[in-house]
């Protein structure tokens, strides 16, 4: 299956805390990567470790605090290259929805599109939580 992987949270965090959570690699480990590496600007490098595996990849959107793009490159996976969208939308009274697609799977084992479906279901509430965390 080459279909995109699209899921979505509602944050009790106004959009500047969520974009600050997806973008500062101090603040991404608390909720996604064990470490992140991230040049703030469209063209920036970004490296997300994850234990067993690292993804590297390149910022292809970068307009705070309402959308993030990069490419996505597995290292476990040669020749592998996904996509990753973020799209922030503020829903009043401090609020906000996190959006993420997740794409290209064309080129990709099966295994890969299951691994992100699983992957984002766990991390989104993650995000949420330590986002709510703090307003608390």
């Amino acid at each position: 299956m080459t279909q995109d992987v699209t899921q979505a949270v509602e944050v009790d965090a106004p959009p500047d805390r969520v974009w600050q959570l997806l973008t500062d690699p101090a603040q991404l480990p608390r909720w996604w990567p064990d470490a992140a590496e991230l040049e703030p600007r469209v063209g920036g490098r970004i490296v997300l470790n994850f234990g067993p595996g690292d993804v590297s990849g390149e910022i292809t959107t970068w307009e705070p605090p309402g959308a993030l793009g990069f490419t996505w490159i597995p290292s476990n996976m040669p020749g592998v290259e996904l996509h990753v969208s973020f799209t922030v939308d503020d829903l009043g009274d401090g609020r906000c929805r996190v959006s993420v697609v997740h794409s290209g799977f064309e080129g990709a084992p099966a295994e890969a599109r299951e691994s992100v479906v699983g992957g984002w279901a766990h991390f989104l509430p993650r995000l949420a939580e330590v986002a709510r965390e703090e307003k608390a």
